[in-house]
């Protein structure tokens, strides 16, 4: 929201030390969403809160298509990172390559062409276990975080074949079933896609909306599990964690991002130009391979595989 400026304070300064330029656009208070602008499809009943942030991402999906922009990088206002993302990125794109089975090919984009989503913020996604299928694989990936804090049991992907179970890996696959929007790429097409459904056919809360485009309309959609983008929560009240709810009466005592190993927002004392402690600190060091990191670090490759659908084995999720 644009009086939330200490939100804007805070990414803005994750994103400066990390390199990266991004311009806000705006969030939208539900309450001033017309009811004439909201699709007969969806249920009048939904909160406001709901309303606003399916308006903001709206209205991102009809700036790409109103100038055309080829491709987008969309983060939530609490998004955060490791500080190794661009080494990462460099890994994802072979994987998404690989994947879309251009490896050898030149394509404009360094993540290749024909997609139309790439789930790189995610609380979990799922992958499919009904197809043979190809998969990138970062084996021994100091940043990829340790089972124990993947959350939402419900929608991680089935990593029981021999090529994908081990530990501190790292997969780019086709995903199903995901949640959460931190962070998500989108060509124009994907955004075309979205812009129909969203507003001519049948609306859904954003990530649902993505969900079902990866799902159940044929979209070419791309992830990473684990995830690339993680959601910051700052020390505090609470309460000030969203705009979309409020939680009262709890106090955290110590920031926390979710699912990111080295956490830019956690080591922005160590990353500002001309500080004295450059190392940056694992949020989990006696479960990850590495207890801290330094300019001196190299992202493992990582290779394609082939698994077929025979090679899964039972994997029980809560219900």
């Amino acid at each position: 929201m644009p009086e939330r400026s200490d939100k804007r304070d805070g990414i803005s300064l994750a994103a400066s030390v990390s390199g990266i330029k991004f311009d806000f656009i705006d969030g939208v208070d539900g309450s001033k969403v017309p009811e004439k602008a909201i699709p007969d499809s969806w249920a009048k009943d939904e909160s406001n809160a709901t309303f606003g942030c399916w308006r903001a991402h709206m209205n991102i999906m009809q700036k790409i298509v109103r100038q055309q922009i080829q491709t987008a990088l969309i983060m939530e206002d609490d998004a955060d990172w490791d500080v190794h993302i661009k080494d990462q990125l460099i890994e994802f794109s072979r994987g998404t390559r690989w994947v879309l089975e251009q490896e050898d090919k030149k394509t404009h984009s360094p993540y290749g062409e024909g997609w139309d989503l790439l789930w790189i913020g995610h609380c979990g996604a799922r992958n499919r276990e009904d197809i043979d299928q190809r998969y990138y694989v970062i084996r021994d990936d100091p940043t990829a975080v340790p089972e124990s804090q993947w959350g939402y049991r419900r929608r991680q992907p089935n990593f029981t074949p021999a090529a994908l179970n081990s530990t501190w890996t790292r997969a780019v696959y086709q995903p199903v079933r995901g949640l959460c929007t931190f962070g998500y790429a989108i060509s124009l097409r994907g955004a075309q896609r979205l812009l129909r459904d969203q507003s001519l056919e049948q609306a859904l809360p954003s990530d649902r909306a993505l969900n079902r485009m990866c799902t159940q309309i044929g979209g070419n959609c791309l992830a990473s599990f684990p995830t690339l983008i993680g959601s910051h929560k700052a020390a505090g009240n609470t309460n000030k964690d969203s705009d979309r709810t409020n939680t009262t009466g709890s106090y955290r005592k110590q920031a926390v991002t979710g699912q990111i190993v080295f956490s830019t927002r956690l080591n922005l004392q160590n990353l500002i130009p001309g500080a004295t402690d450059t190392v940056i600190k694992s949020q989990w060091p006696d479960e990850t391979l590495l207890k801290e990191t330094d300019n001196s670090f190299r992202m493992p490759e990582g290779q394609g595989v082939f698994v077929t659908k025979d090679e899964y084995r039972d994997f029980p999720r809560p219900g």
